[in-house]
C-alpha cells in the first residue's frame, strides 16, 4: 500500500494501484522498485504536494519504462516508483494489464513489457 510511503490526500487522485515486479512476479522481486500508478484530475496540485514531501520528478527514459511515454509522468524517492496519469481509461488499462501478468505470473521483464505494451496500446 502506498500508505506506508506517504499518505496522499485523497482529492489529489482518482485512483492509486500498485504495479511492477514487487507485486507481479511470485516470489516477488526483492531488489526492485516498489511501483505505483496514480489517477489524478489535480496535477498540477499532486505534483506540488509530491515535490514538497522529497520525491523528484523522473521521465519514463530515467525509470527504463520501454513504453511509450505519452500521457503520464514519474515521480521518486528512494526506492518508490510513481506513475502519474491524468487519463483515467490508460490508468485502468494499466490495472488490466498487472492484474493480468500478476494471474500470468510473468517472471521475465521482457514478457511484462510486452504485455503492457499489448494492454496499453495494441501493440506487439
Amino acid at each position: 500500500m502506498l500508505k506506508n510511503y506517504i499518505d496522499i490526500p485523497q482529492k489529489l487522485w482518482k485512483g492509486i494501484y500498485q504495479t511492477g515486479s514487487s507485486v507481479i512476479c511470485n516470489p516477488p522481486v526483492m531488489d526492485t522498485d516498489i511501483d505505483f500508478i496514480i489517477c489524478t484530475g489535480k496535477v498540477i496540485k499532486l505534483h506540488e504536494f509530491l515535490l514538497r514531501n522529497g520525491f523528484l520528478q523522473s521521465c519514463a527514459d530515467e525509470e527504463e519504462y520501454d513504453i511509450e511515454s505519452e500521457g503520464f509522468e514519474c515521480y521518486r524517492k528512494d526506492n518508490i516508483n510513481l506513475i502519474v496519469t491524468t487519463n483515467y481509461e490508460w490508468y485502468l488499462k494499466w490495472v488490466v494489464a498487472t492484474k493480468l501478468a500478476k494471474k500470468l505470473n510473468l517472471l521475465k521483464k521482457e514478457d511484462r513489457i510486452t504485455l503492457f505494451k499489448f494492454v496499453l496500446y495494441d501493440k506487439i
